[in-house]
């Protein structure tokens, strides 16, 4: 039976988090106090270290969707999305070797940044509120005045540093649910073996169809373009590398980040592994004790951990680490986007300080934008998942956009050579609105005529007695099973 009690240790733990957050931005504004200079606040003058940096564009882009939707994703589809890992080296050695290199030599600050911290702000209240004690207005509220605040006085090194606490809290958290997954089951053996024989150890299933994201083409196909465009043209992770000393040490600090990615996703696959072991027999979606798959991690830690004092805060703290990383550095880069882009050019600044002065209060104002709209998106119903939707149409075209602009030098051609060479930035401008057209139709499509729900099945034949008795009150039935008959496995019927 799930318990939402938080004991005081949880909250101490969680709370030891945000303050902790909280101080890293103070010292760094503290340490700023006799700084005047913006190029300070946003790039930390390129003297930013490798370490830090390294972990800060893991931390980044691993936020709750990795946390919270990899490991439902293998419990529902299995592990052939682990085959992303392939998706990363390509997406690293692109931007290592190709983009970051133009960047660097272009001295350029701003790129490109998709607004959707609103939704990254939103995701992890929604999945925990149902499971902790945590309302999602108090988890929105807290957690995005603390993110804007750190980030709008600490700068660019405070959300690094931010970053690297923030990671560190993600690793601990998953390895948390893959040992006690094992625990509960008997061992690592009998996790591997119980999800062998439920169908979820998949690695090369060589299925050709467009309309399953279980197979390992469209794994590599989907996560390749979507990491490559994270790397390459995304203002959150180039801001980073182009703030470090020199391209050679950019380079190295993009290949070191290469198997921390790995093994975060990785151990993200394990932990989903570890849920499927648990609840394979004893469904939790099935038998309605949670709404949606991103609510089976906080689901397990709240039924298995909560016996230990500030275990299930420290998970807590873990989730909105994913959530605070990515967060700070969205706001972070959106004043570096508002800066370069709109405001430098337009508003004569009487020094530098005064030019640092409205980039802060610009990122602090993305804060406040965020925590408004976050609350909107609780509010939207299936809006919220056609924005989703609509924002990921346009990562193929952008990327693409991005791409010609690097490799093709007669893309951006002056009138006569466009005249000769039948190119011109006005083609690739046509090419990118086609590309989105395209993508908005095909979201759109699938919001209107939606595909079937797949999933490998489960079942709730071992079920313990007080969860019978408990779900036979509350509907007067008891399911059975829960799955799509198209993956029937002989071993469950």
């Amino acid at each position: 039976m799930l318990t939402t009690s938080f004991s005081i240790m949880d909250y101490l733990v969680f709370g030891l988090l945000l303050i902790i957050s909280s101080l890293i931005g103070v010292y760094f504004w503290f340490k700023s106090l006799n700084n005047t200079s913006n190029d300070e606040f946003l790039t930390g003058k390129r003297q930013l270290s490798a370490f830090p940096v390294c972990m800060s564009l893991v931390a980044s882009f691993m936020s709750t969707n990795t946390l919270l939707g990899l490991p439902a994703e293998v419990f529902l589809s299995g592990t052939q999305i682990s085959a992303q890992i392939i998706s990363f080296i390509i997406a690293i050695v692109l931007s290592a070797e190709i983009f970051m290199p133009i960047y660097y030599r272009l001295d350029i600050l701003s790129v490109n940044q998709i607004p959707y911290v609103a939704v990254v702000l939103y995701g992890p209240a929604l999945a925990l509120s149902s499971v902790t004690p945590l309302s999602i207005s108090s988890s929105i509220l807290m957690v995005g005045a603390i993110c804007t605040f750190y980030t709008s006085i600490g700068g660019i090194k405070a959300v690094i540093w931010t970053d690297v606490l923030q990671f560190i809290l993600m690793i601990l958290g998953v390895l948390m649910v893959i040992i006690q997954g094992a625990l509960e089951v008997g061992g690592f053996q009998e996790m591997w073996n119980i999800n062998q024989k439920g169908g979820r150890v998949i690695f090369f299933n060589t299925d050709v169809n467009v309309y399953k994201n279980d197979n390992l083409l469209n794994v590599i196909i989907g996560t390749t373009i979507i990491w490559s465009a994270n790397y390459c043209c995304l203002q959150t992770q180039v801001q980073r590398y182009c703030s470090l000393g020199s391209i050679q040490k950019a380079r190295r600090t993009l290949y070191w980040n290469l198997p921390l990615l790995i093994l975060i996703s990785l151990l993200a696959v394990m932990s989903g592994m570890a849920i499927f072991a648990k609840y394979h027999d004893c469904d939790p979606i099935t038998l309605g004790y949670v709404q949606r798959p991103d609510q089976l991690m906080p689901y397990f830690v709240m039924d298995t951990l909560s016996q230990y004092p500030g275990l299930a805060g420290l998970f807590v703290a873990c989730v909105f680490s994913g959530s605070l990383s990515t967060l700070s550095s969205g706001f972070n880069s959106l004043a570096a986007i508002t800066w370069e882009d709109i405001i430098k050019h337009r508003i004569k600044c009487q020094d530098d300080r005064h030019a640092l002065k409205i980039t802060k209060l610009i990122a602090g104002s993305y804060g406040l934008i965020a925590i408004a709209l976050a609350f909107i998106v609780g509010n939207a119903g299936t809006v919220f998942q056609a924005s989703i939707s609509l924002v990921g149409s346009m990562v193929g075209p952008l990327f693409a956009l991005f791409t010609l602009g690097v490799l093709y030098p007669y893309a951006t051609a002056p009138f006569i050579l466009v005249f000769l060479m039948g190119i011109s930035c006005t083609g690739s401008l046509i090419g990118f609105i086609s590309g989105i057209i395209c993508g908005l139709f095909l979201s759109i499509g699938s919001l209107l005529h939606p595909k079937p729900k797949v999933s490998l099945p489960t079942t709730t034949d071992n079920c313990p007695p007080d969860v019978v008795k408990d779900v036979y009150l509350k509907s007067m039935a008891f399911p059975n099973s829960s799955y799509i008959s198209t993956y029937d496995n002989p071993e469950y019927r």
